[in-house]
């Protein structure tokens, strides 16, 4: 608790030098990360970490990044299938004092090459997958030069120096200074709305976020952390330096596998973990009884909203409180609601199996948690029970898209940032998550909010996912709840109408559809159901029926 007390109050504290601040506090032998899949590029043998060991790959990493070329600012991207070499690659390129641009792996080609080029990244780590993807006129016209990584090491493409082998480099690295608002970290938005946005952070709004952390979760050393999240993601780059900074070990698993993360939780006997809420319900299409789950303490949850029934589910497995090898407490599931932009959590609800406050809440702010309010349009405060805006405001808020400040415009006002997210508090000033605001579905006179409808639709036993969108129907809109049933089991339109007219009233006229076993709905790059591309697959078939209908006449 000290060394956390020390990190907190250190206003010399930045992203470049972290690592050594570490090392300082919790000492060189001290094991920091264990992983999953080979590191052999960076020359590492074996699956885990000390603290000294990766400052020696960190700072031979450095200098080879400053060797090929490398200066102050420069974006350098990473874009392959996921590990813990996002997290090194990161800390080496913030020591160079250049700016990381981690890219998920699973982008399109032809968003990968179009993002590369609005950002500007003069770099890019690839993998054998990533490399294909790579357009050689764009790598041509935005003068980037693709770093691969294989077996042997690194290998700058279109060199005649061949791969290089990392332990060759110096293990000394001074870090570059980082100014507080120095830009250190560009990620991306998962388009669930359209192309990804690159969000800008600068070395205080991480560090900011860093030490919000370790006043609010004062874990101890005790502990063991499965990050589950996509380690090219704001939330899993942000980790690292909480990782850092309390001392606490890590596991960082190759990919998000909800069965491989099952077996590491029992093998390694995992206490806290973090994820996804999609990974979470793909976990919770497993039989859990099979795994042996009861060093868990603490599920927790950010990216999105979490679902009552996959919350019940892994609660009931693990144990927050165990007196005399007795289950006192059961897990706890904590979920964080916030976005890359906002750098923190915006609210934070913790929920145990006995928990019956749901409905979509999200939570409370924390005494750490940026500015929040629930505005109209114009960025007036609204009174309790009534939806808005969630706006937020605080020091750990990003600077701006990159290469894309008109769209902040109309959503930035007077340092408030409005997530996009329909919300309203209560009188206990409790938040409940309405919708986002593009997938509010206004019927004739009435506004429909998709996600409640959602959450009571997934309660159902048969169900995986639901989506509701809006339908148009002849001259009117109406919802549609489109339903993918859970592998191997059925479910029909009546009972899904039974079960929502079970617990909501008043909704106006909706259409049911289920989706047949070979089909799924499309999703982004964090797991989340691509709506935007669900409305548009709608309209093409809806102007294929109104074309077909002339072509009868």
């Amino acid at each position: 608790m000290l060394q956390r007390i020390k990190f907190i109050f250190d206003k010399t504290l930045t992203v470049s030098n972290v690592l050594d601040k570490s090392v300082k506090a919790y000492g060189s032998d001290y094991t920091i990360l264990k992983f999953s899949g080979s590191q052999e590029h960076l020359g590492i043998k074996g699956n885990e970490l000390t603290l000294g060991e990766l400052k020696n790959v960190v700072n031979q990493l450095s200098n080879y990044l400053t060797k090929i070329g490398i200066k102050r600012f420069d974006r350098v991207a990473i874009c392959k299938k996921g590990g813990v070499d996002y997290l090194i690659f990161s800390l080496a390129i913030y020591r160079c004092g250049a700016i990381s641009v981690p890219i998920n792996g699973n982008m399109s080609s032809e968003n990968l090459n179009k993002y590369l080029e609005s950002t500007g990244s003069r770099f890019v780590f690839v993998d054998a997958d990533s490399i294909s993807k790579l357009d050689p006129k764009t790598i041509a016209s935005s003068a980037i030069s693709a770093i691969k990584t294989g077996k042997k090491g690194v290998e700058l493409l279109g060199v005649d120096e061949g791969e290089v082998a990392l332990s060759s480099m110096s293990n000394d690295y001074e870090p570059v200074q980082i100014h507080d608002h120095d830009d250190v970290i560009i990620v991306h938005t998962s388009g669930t709305t359209g192309f990804p946005k690159g969000v800008l952070h600068g070395s205080h709004s991480m560090i900011r976020g860093t030490k919000a952390q370790l006043k609010l979760q004062p874990v101890t050393q005790k502990n063991y952390f499965l990050t589950a999240s996509p380690t090219n993601h704001h939330i899993t780059q942000a980790s690292i330096l909480a990782i850092l900074t309390s001392g606490i070990p890590a596991f960082i698993p190759e990919s998000e596998n909800p069965v491989e993360l099952l077996k590491i939780i029992e093998k390694e006997k995992i206490t806290l973990m973090l994820a996804f809420p999609d990974v979470y319900s793909e976990m919770c299409t497993q039989d859990l009884a099979k795994y042996d789950l009861s060093t868990i303490k603490v599920w927790m949850a950010g990216g999105d909203s979490s679902h009552e029934v996959h919350i019940k589910k892994l609660t009931s497995h693990g144990a927050f409180l165990r007196m005399f090898n007795k289950k006192i407490i059961g897990s706890a599931y904590t979920e964080f609601f916030g976005t890359s932009e906002v750098g923190f959590a915006a609210f934070m609800k913790v929920s145990y199996f006995s928990t019956s406050q749901f409905q979509r809440c999200v939570g409370k702010p924390t005494p750490f948690s940026p500015k929040v309010k629930v505005a109209d349009p114009e960025g007036n405060p609204l009174p309790p029970g009534v939806p808005g805006r969630l706006m937020v405001k605080g020091p750990t808020l990003f600077k701006g898209y990159w290469n894309a400040h008109d769209k902040l415009h109309g959503v930035y006002i007077d340092g408030w940032w409005w997530t996009g997210d329909v919300v309203y508090k209560d009188s206990k000033n409790r938040y409940f998550h309405m919708d986002r605001e593009i997938d509010v579905i206004e019927t004739k006179g009435y506004q429909v909010f998709s996600l409640p409808i959602e959450e009571v639709v997934l309660k159902h036993p048969s169900v995986f996912e639901v989506v509701v969108v809006s339908k148009k129907q002849n001259d009117e809109t109406i919802p549609l709840v489109i339903v993918e049933p859970v592998k191997g089991k059925h479910v029909t339109e009546d009972e899904i109408r039974q079960e929502i007219s079970k617990e909501l009233s008043g909704l106006p006229l909706f259409e049911v559809e289920i989706l047949k076993p070979s089909q799924s709905f499309p999703r982004g790059l964090t797991g989340k159901v691509l709506k935007k591309k669900i409305r548009e697959i709608l309209v093409s078939e809806r102007k294929k029926e109104i074309t077909n209908e002339t072509e009868v006449a």
